[in-house]
């Protein structure tokens, strides 16, 4: 009897701690569901244009609708595989050139990765053809990723985060922005180039490109310049999201 009364006993305190757990912590659900993070819908409103490479039957559809991008009939079949752009330095797709380029300040995403490298390896562009006409290019230059600029007939300018690794995801980041010079009475602005979420580099200009006069291109040049051949980029873009 003595041996069954401990038993009990020890069972009923197992039941009373049981009871004390359940109770303090009534107040925070078990079965809440691990925060997952911002939606894609959330991500992409302060963008308008946004290339997410996620349908296979629609390589270069825009998730806003209003600027897909072109598949060109005379290059090699484009891939997109796990929700990426496949590229293999031989083709790329056009972007019509609309209004919703055409801004005084912007900013440009990318997300990718480089398996390979050409001297003028092109991610995303509005490379004008010819001189004096404004334009900019993210585009890897060798190893060195570099984000060109200009403005009219101006000499190019560049920001750079130098050499970037293959065969890893990298996300760029360019923002183009007013910038605060004092008392000036001139009108400046800062491009900042970013790596991975990290300022590479910074400069500060005194004029914009909202006078983009010709078609963008994503993967390679679509106006057929000169060293055309070595301005494809080799390997997989993620996503490419623009705002203005």
């Amino acid at each position: 009897m003595k041996y069954g009364k401990i038993i009990a006993g020890i069972s009923l305190l197992w039941s009373f701690s049981m009871m004390a757990c359940t109770d303090s912590s009534s107040d925070v659900p078990m079965d809440v569901p691990e925060d997952k993070g911002p939606s894609l819908e959330e991500i992409l409103a302060e963008y308008t244009v946004a290339y997410e490479f996620d349908d296979s039957a629609d390589v270069g559809k825009d998730y806003f609708g209003k600027n897909n991008a072109v598949v060109n009939d005379t290059l090699p079949a484009l891939n997109v595989k796990n929700g990426s752009l496949v590229l293999e330095g031989n083709s790329g797709l056009r972007v019509p050139l609309s209004n919703d380029f055409k801004k005084e300040t912007f900013a440009i995403e990318v997300r990718f990765m480089a398996t390979g490298t050409l001297p003028l390896s092109n991610i995303f562009s509005a490379d004008p053809p010819g001189d004096g006409v404004s334009g900019w290019m993210l585009r890897l230059d060798g190893l060195n990723l570099d984000f060109h600029f200009r403005h009219g007939s101006d000499k190019w300018n560049v920001v750079s985060a130098g050499e970037i690794s293959l065969n890893e995801w990298h996300v760029a980041r360019v923002e183009f922005d007013h910038a605060d010079v004092g008392s000036l009475t001139v009108e400046a602005y800062e491009l900042k180039l970013f790596l991975d979420g990290k300022v590479v580099d910074t400069k500060t200009l005194y004029s914009d490109a909202v006078d983009l006069k010709f078609d963008l291109g994503i993967g390679y040049d679509p106006h057929h310049q000169s060293r055309y051949d070595e301005r494809f980029f080799i390997g997989k873009i993620d996503y490419i999201r623009f705002k203005g």
